[in-house]
């Protein structure tokens, strides 16, 4: 899979939309670093699901309105949010000001940010799972979890996060999301 540029706000920022051209969407937001074709491996799973993804690059130039101008342009509906990490702390804002939007969350490694910072961010009011790697990460965001105010849940990663049994689990995850049961 390969991104295309698009531009908001005056910056380029790559972004890889695939998957089956019906299918439930699931907008990702990479971490630091991390170039859209990083999360292939996560996509080509959740395309065997029937969901369709879009991987936003990570900018740090990004806020909220960036992603919601590149959901316009592509013309994405709805769908669940997700956030690996840099890109989680922008998708708990983005879900916070668009819940009309998003069907669920899943961020990882990223507490809300009341919890970080002294940060005005408002309480989420979207199902939210949060994934962890390490006991730092689950304390913290079990401590976030006051300002989810619909289901939350709190996962730990089973195995090394880049390994196939983590790709695995955060694809299930994600699926567990896009289901309105």
């Amino acid at each position: 899979m390969s991104a295309t540029m698009m531009t908001v706000d005056g910056f380029g920022v790559p972004v890889d939309v695939s998957g089956p051209d019906k299918g439930y969407y699931v907008v990702l937001l990479c971490a630091a670093q991390h170039a859209p074709a990083a999360y292939d491996t996560l996509c080509k799973r959740l395309h065997t699901a029937a969901v369709r993804t879009v991987v936003i690059g990570s900018d740090p130039r990004m806020h909220t309105k960036s992603v919601i101008a590149i959901l316009d342009a592509l013309e994405v509906p709805s769908g669940v949010l997700v956030g690996d990490r840099f890109g989680a702390e922008l998708a708990w804002e983005v879900a916070v000001a668009r819940p009309d939007r998003f069907t669920g969350l899943v961020v990882i490694d990223r507490p809300h940010p009341r919890v970080a910072e002294d940060a005005d961010c408002a309480p989420v009011e979207v199902n939210t799972t949060a994934l962890v790697t390490s006991p730092a990460a689950r304390a913290m965001a079990k401590a976030g979890q006051r300002f989810v105010y619909s289901d939350f849940r709190l996962v730990e990663y089973a195995g090394r996060r880049n390994a196939e049994v983590a790709v695995a689990q955060l694809a299930a995850e994600i699926v567990l999301r896009t289901s309105t049961w």
